[in-house]
């Protein structure tokens, strides 16, 4: 069976929370309820709900702040959520929507609206686009529009590039399936890592395949990305077979079909820290370079990172 979907239910009636549970207990939902925004926010900073039930009047905060304080906040900003209120009124409504949220239902309802709104919302975030499918971390396109508003509002930053060295040879011997679960770990890592140095103002992007995105303050930068390697190499080797970390190496064909040595896998990390407006492509291509340089080293038994100051020249 696939892993439960994470409900979260925020009013201050706790019946609502169990009619919610009701209502799902056969489909495979977890619900979990709070009943004050702070139990909210703080379940939030080390977790990743699916979706949010949310109710406007809470005893400690304001539903509609809230709401657009979740939407602000990265890595959080794309979870779905559903209103619950007794507001009726037509502005109110359009404030909910302009506040971020993604649908609302008002009370009292029909318990199988909810439950075909929720189903809706879930199944339209699967198929979003925006999102990598397998580490649901935002891609390209929210990547750009991140540092797009960085520059917008002057805000500073520092960027990090990050990738697999031996990726491709760790697939071919291990499988695919393996090599989703390195997949998943490093995006783990990665989040930890920015939410400990940066916890209120930071992204993990996915662009795709082993190559990931760490934007967040440019005076912790360095000391999250880091962490991130070295926690990474402490991590990587529950990934291998004993015989493979006890060489060091594995076997395999590479790109010329020839049968060569590869290394324990390895991240590379390129940081640029601007210090004036610059575009998202010419950041990307310092990182890139950045890449290349970190590639040449073919045998390298930990993770590296490497800084670039030349785009602030």
């Amino acid at each position: 069976m696939s892993e439960a979907k994470k409900i979260i239910v925020v009013d201050d009636d706790p019946n609502l929370g169990l009619l919610v549970s009701a209502l799902f207990k056969n489909f495979n939902y977890e619900i979990i309820t709070f009943f004050t925004g702070a139990e909210l926010t703080d379940y939030l900073s080390s977790n990743k709900p699916d979706l949010i039930l949310l109710d406007l009047k809470l005893p400690d905060a304001n539903g509609f702040e809230l709401c657009r304080k979740l939407r602000e906040t990265p890595y959080i900003s794309d979870i779905p959520i559903i209103i619950i209120s007794g507001v009726s009124e037509v502005d109110s409504r359009v404030n909910l929507i302009e506040t971020g949220a993604d649908d609302y239902i008002s009370k009292p309802f029909d318990v199988r609206e909810l439950r075909a709104r929720v189903n809706r919302i879930l199944k339209r975030k699967k198929i979003d686009t925006s999102l990598n499918p397998l580490t649901a971390l935002p891609g390209s396109p929210a990547i750009e529009e991140f540092i797009r508003k960085k520059t917008a509002e002057n805000s500073p930053y520092g960027f990090a590039y990050i990738d697999a060295d031996n990726f491709k040879a760790y697939n071919d011997v291990y499988g695919y399936s393996k090599g989703d679960e390195v997949i998943k770990e490093i995006s783990k890592i990665l989040i930890e890592s920015a939410k400990k140095y940066s916890p209120e103002d930071y992204l993990v992007g996915h662009i795709g395949g082993d190559d990931f995105v760490l934007i967040c303050k440019p005076e912790k930068i360095e000391d999250a990305v880091k962490e991130a390697l070295k926690n990474f190499d402490s991590k990587i080797r529950e990934f291998y077979s004993k015989e493979d970390i006890k060489t060091g190496f594995i076997k395999t064909l590479d790109r010329q079909n020839n049968l060569k040595t590869f290394p324990i896998m390895t991240l590379s990390a390129a940081l640029v820290i601007p210090t004036k407006p610059v575009h998202y492509a010419k950041i990307v291509e310092n990182a890139f370079e950045i890449k290349r340089y970190l590639k040449s080293f073919k045998d390298k038994k930990e993770s590296y990172y490497h800084k670039d100051r030349r785009i602030n020249e």
